[in-house]
């Protein structure tokens, strides 16, 4: 009887990032990874900063981004330091840890591949991690069909979500890798490259997204929720880790059109406040961590699946999270692999707060874009507008 009651209960989740706890460490229910983080910092007599206002996300898919937040996060849940005993071992191995052997780092010619193919005894980690290597495979692919001239059909966005892939579609792959767009000559971008390019990316976007096992079992609704979610800062991000090395504060597109911080009197105030936030909070830190194609491409996947997106059916949101978690954990271990475990977490919370970055500049360029079109001050495509402003309406006639 005991036994058949416990197993109805349900789980007890960490309080610091909602993982499922492992019992009560330092007074309130945690799970491993919490608890020893605690102990550690405690012990270790460690301070952090936090580069975003103390305001960084604490879950069980980022807690590792910010150490600062989630130290404060464990003190806020009423974690004793008190209850930490001096006698024992702060650092000592873990049952986590001893699962994996000592790491070292890849020889240069391994790090200079960008599918590093990892193995793990462990067959959910396997899986995790072949799933990451198809991720960076595909970003190669979607870096190919952005540089060529590919055509773009006259559909609608629920057309487009709707259609079969053509990422994974080898016939138009061979008739559209070939790249026709090349940087040779570089002059500076007017607004119809800006148009042109922000079209080619959403639409590539869909393309990319449609590859990624979480949203393939979202309904039609979700996928079209998603993408509206990611649109708006998706270009600035593809943008900034593709442009050709022209400078500290310069984009250039594979068509050789770029721009910078020289004024441009003739666009909304509100999009030269965000070119300056690209070149300066993204553009910036992408170049100086020398962020490589894996780590985009699973950072990429990592902000898209975004179970807080607007408009999202509630069953949804387990599968994005579960999704997540899958692509951060193999990210992780990626950087383990290449970098060492020392340096490997200081890079990985680097890596991923970019994403508070993104979410920051999100909502300035969404209000910069309500604003351009209410008074007309840019000319958004059809497609565009489907993409920026359709209504929750609209989004579930495509069911």
């Amino acid at each position: 009887m005991a036994s058949n009651s416990q197993a109805s209960q349900p789980e007890e989740l960490c309080l610091v990032c909602n993982d499922i706890s492992t019992g009560y460490h330092y007074g309130v229910p945690s799970c491993n990874g919490c608890k020893t983080f605690f102990r550690r910092t405690i012990m270790k007599k460690q301070t952090f900063v936090c580069q975003y206002e103390s305001k960084c996300p604490v879950d069980k898919s980022i807690r590792c981004a910010c150490r600062h937040c989630r130290f404060e996060k464990c003190l806020k849940v009423g974690m004793d330091r008190n209850a930490i005993q001096q006698n024992r071992d702060p650092i000592g191995y873990t049952k986590r840890t001893r699962r994996y052997p000592p790491v070292k780092k890849l020889s240069s010619s391994d790090e200079q591949s960008p599918l590093v193919k990892t193995v793990s005894p462990d067959p959910v980690e396997a899986a995790e991690d072949m799933a990451l290597a198809r991720l960076a495979s595909l970003e190669q692919q979607c870096q190919q069909l952005r540089a060529s001239d590919f055509p773009a059909l006259d559909i609608t966005l629920g057309e487009a979500v709707s259609s079969p892939c053509r990422l994974l579609d080898t016939i138009f792959m061979a008739r559209h890798t070939i790249p026709t767009h090349l940087p040779t000559i570089l002059r500076q971008a007017t607004q119809e490259d800006y148009a042109y390019w922000h079209d080619r990316d959403w639409r590539i976007m869909i393309e990319w997204a449609k590859t990624i096992p979480a949203y393939q079992q979202l309904p039609t609704s979700d996928k079209v929720a998603l993408l509206r979610h990611s649109a708006i800062t998706y270009p600035s991000l593809v943008w900034c880790f593709y442009s050709p090395d022209h400078g500290p504060e310069t984009i250039v597109f594979p068509n050789g059109a770029y721009f910078n911080k020289t004024p441009e009197p003739q666009r909304p105030a509100g999009f030269i406040r965000r070119k300056h936030q690209i070149l300066d909070q993204l553009l910036q830190p992408v170049r100086q961590m020398q962020v490589d194609t894996t780590e985009f491409s699973a950072f990429k996947a990592i902000f898209f699946l975004n179970p807080d997106a607007d408009d999202l059916n509630p069953t949804s949101k387990p599968i994005l999270s579960e999704g997540r978690s899958a692509i951060t954990n193999a990210l992780y271990r990626y950087m383990v692999k290449r970098k060492g475990a020392e340096d490997a977490g200081d890079r990985f919370g680097r890596v991923l707060l970019l994403g508070t970055v993104l979410a920051t500049m999100a909502v300035e360029m969404r209000e910069a874009v309500v604003v351009a079109d209410f008074f007309d001050q840019i000319k958004f495509s059809p497609f565009a507008k489907q993409l920026l402003f359709g209504s929750k309406i609209e989004t579930h006639s495509f069911e």
